[in-house]
């Protein structure tokens, strides 16, 4: 049965030791290596005056942050081409930019989703004390639907401050952690 005698073994990956090895260098700090084949990677293709960052090089970028506990300073290594300065420059305020905005998202998101919670809360409070009032009047199914509805809008209100709420503050925090990176340039010599 050699067959499984691997899955019989105790598997020993930590994803510390895995985030450690491959993200964090010797002063402390996580670095996100990209590679970028020219300075036309990091744009988005039809954006003609490059304000956004592409797809792939942000959802690269964001996959390897959620990995990175909060306690690093992420360094982002671009490794490219020779880059001039004022590039550079402009490369680090796409990447603010781009970061700050999806913060901003986030923050809307959580303003809406409270309001919504909180406006649901007082309906599901609303019906519950109807639900107790027609009981006092009469037993019926009206009242059983009252208490159910009302019993769903305060969960959704819960689930959306207990749960809800701390996805989303876990991607804030990620992104605040992008927003503050450190962005390098690797020069290496184009193969073109």
């Amino acid at each position: 049965m050699k067959l499984f005698s691997s899955v019989n073994r105790k598997i020993k990956f930590r994803e510390q030791d895995y985030i450690e090895k491959n993200y964090i260098r010797a002063d402390g700090k996580a670095v996100i290596p990209i590679y970028l084949k020219s300075v036309d990677d990091i744009y988005m293709k039809h954006d003609f005056k490059r304000l956004v960052l592409s797809d792939a090089i942000v959802d690269y970028i964001e996959e390897v942050a959620s990995i990175i506990p909060f306690k690093y300073d992420i360094v982002l290594e671009f490794h490219c081409p020779k880059i001039e300065e004022w590039e550079q420059n402009k490369i680090r305020k796409v990447v603010r930019n781009n970061f700050g905005m999806d913060i901003d998202d986030v923050d809307y998101e959580n303003r809406m989703n409270n309001f919504v919670a909180t406006a649901l809360t007082l309906l599901g409070i609303l019906l519950l004390v109807l639900a107790y009032s027609v009981e006092a009047l009469a037993q019926s199914v009206i009242q059983e639907i009252i208490f159910i509805i009302g019993w769903v809008l305060v969960w959704d209100m819960l689930e959306t401050i207990l749960f809800d709420n701390n996805k989303r503050k876990i991607k804030r925090l990620n992104k605040l952690q992008l927003y503050d990176s450190r962005i390098e340039f690797i020069e290496y010599e184009s193969k073109d």
